[in-house]
């Protein structure tokens, strides 16, 4: 995966926004990457776009997302931010997600998938990086 500038875009606060980046993502940025951490980049990205999309500018029509990713050595750094309040994402962080539940699992993917994720104060800006592994067959 080449080093080098951000890819920048701001998108719509639609969920075939998220679709169409994920999309652009996988013919750019991820073509070089190993392919044992396409699934797990495209997760974090998706899982980051959605919830800003979903649940900060609760689709208003006229909000948007920004987004920026760019590979850095030895792996992906990844920023989403949406327009809206925020949350707390301090008091959720330690809560598990209930097995059967269709939300609620988004602090646990960033847990799991990436290296290192950071919120800002006010909760509507993430930043998230993965560094990839060597050497392992799985995301």
């Amino acid at each position: 995966m080449k080093r080098g500038g951000w890819l920048r875009r701001r998108l719509p606060a639609r969920l075939e926004a998220v679709d169409a980046l994920c999309a652009e993502l996988r013919e750019s940025l991820l073509s070089e990457a190993p392919e044992s951490e396409r699934f797990g980049v495209e997760l974090l990205l998706r899982e980051a776009l959605t919830n800003a999309v979903v649940h900060g500018a609760r689709q208003q029509p006229g909000s948007y997302v920004s987004c920026e990713i760019r590979p850095i050595a030895g792996g992906i750094e990844m920023r989403i931010a949406d327009t809206g309040e925020g949350f707390d994402w301090r008091a959720r962080l330690e809560a598990l997600p209930e097995p059967l539940a269709e939300c609620g699992r988004g602090l646990n993917i960033l847990h799991h998938y990436s290296s290192d994720f950071r919120f800002n104060e006010k909760g509507n800006r993430l930043q998230v990086t993965r560094v990839f592994r060597r050497g392992e067959g799985h995301a």
